[in-house]
C-alpha cells in the first residue's frame, strides 16, 4: 500500500496516475478499470470515463447508450458511500425498462459483474472508480476491497489536485473547440459531431488536433476529463 500510495502521490500527469492506477487495480484481480467523473450536485457521470482493459465492442456499446442517464451504478455508489457490487444495484425494483434494456446490451456484449467505489474530493468534485473482469481468484472480501477503495480515494484526490495544479495555467480553447469537447464528453464519435454542428468531419478531426494539444492530452477520454476538471466544459 505505501508503494502505490507514494506512486500516486508524486504523479506529474493524469496519463502517468491512470497507468499507476489501472496496473495496481490489475494486480489485485480486476483486468478492467473506469474512472467517472461525476457531474456536481447529480452524482451522474459527466464524461465519458476512462476505461482499461475493457473490448473496444463495450466500450462502443457503453457509449451507444446515454450513459449519463441510464448507468445508475455509479450514483448508486456516491450514494451507499462505500464498494458496491453492479450486480446488487441492478437487482434493485425500480430500475425502469430503459435502463433494464441497457443492462441487456451491457451483458450481450459480455460486461460481467463488478465492483464500484465512490471517491469524494473538494467543492463536490467526486467520481467513481469501477473495477471489472473479475476472475474466480479475484478477492472481494470486505477488507480487500476497503484497500482498494482507499487506493482510489486517494487517487481521485491526486487528479484534483493536478487540475488545480494547472488551473492557473489557463488553457485557451476557442467558443468551437468547447463546443466540440463538450459533445466528446457526451460520448459522441467526430462523425456524429459533425453531422450534429453541420461542419465536415475533416474539420472536426483538426479542432480535435488543436483540443490535444491545447490540453497536452492524447486521446478524447482524456481530453473530456480533463476538459471538465479544469472548468473548460460543464460537468
Amino acid at each position: 500500500m505505501d508503494e502505490i500510495l507514494h506512486s500516486i502521490a508524486h504523479a506529474p500527469t493524469l496519463a502517468l496516475l491512470w497507468r499507476q492506477m489501472t496496473r495496481y487495480f490489475v494486480r489485485h484481480g480486476f483486468g478492467g478499470v473506469s474512472y467517472y467523473w461525476l457531474r456536481a450536485g447529480t452524482n451522474l457521470p459527466a464524461v465519458i470515463p476512462l476505461q482499461y482493459g475493457f473490448t473496444r465492442e463495450q466500450r462502443a456499446v457503453y457509449r451507444a447508450f446515454d450513459f449519463q442517464r441510464l448507468d445508475i451504478v455509479p450514483r448508486a455508489a456516491l450514494a451507499a458511500g462505500r464498494p458496491i457490487r453492479w450486480s446488487e444495484v441492478w437487482r434493485g425494483p425500480e430500475i425502469t425498462a430503459e435502463e433494464r434494456g441497457f443492462l441487456a446490451a451491457l451483458r450481450d456484449a459480455k460486461v460481467t459483474d463488478g465492483f464500484s467505489l465512490p471517491c469524494y474530493g473538494p467543492n463536490g468534485r467526486n467520481a467513481v472508480v469501477g473495477l471489472g473482469r473479475m476472475t474466480a481468484k479475484t478477492d472481494t472480501s470486505a477488507d480487500h476491497l476497503a484497500l482498494l477503495h482507499f487506493a482510489a480515494q486517494a487517487a481521485h484526490l491526486r487528479i484534483c489536485a493536478l487540475f488545480a495544479e494547472e488551473a492557473p495555467r489557463e488553457k485557451h480553447l476557442s467558443a468551437r473547440e468547447k463546443e466540440i469537447l463538450d459533445w466528446v464528453a457526451r460520448g459522441k464519435s467526430n462523425g456524429v459531431i459533425a453531422e450534429i454542428l453541420k461542419i465536415a468531419p475533416g474539420t472536426v478531426d483538426t479542432y480535435m488536433r488543436r483540443i490535444y494539444e491545447k490540453l497536452e492530452v492524447s486521446d478524447r477520454t482524456s481530453a473530456a476529463v480533463k476538459g471538465v476538471g479544469l472548468g473548460l466544459i460543464a460537468a
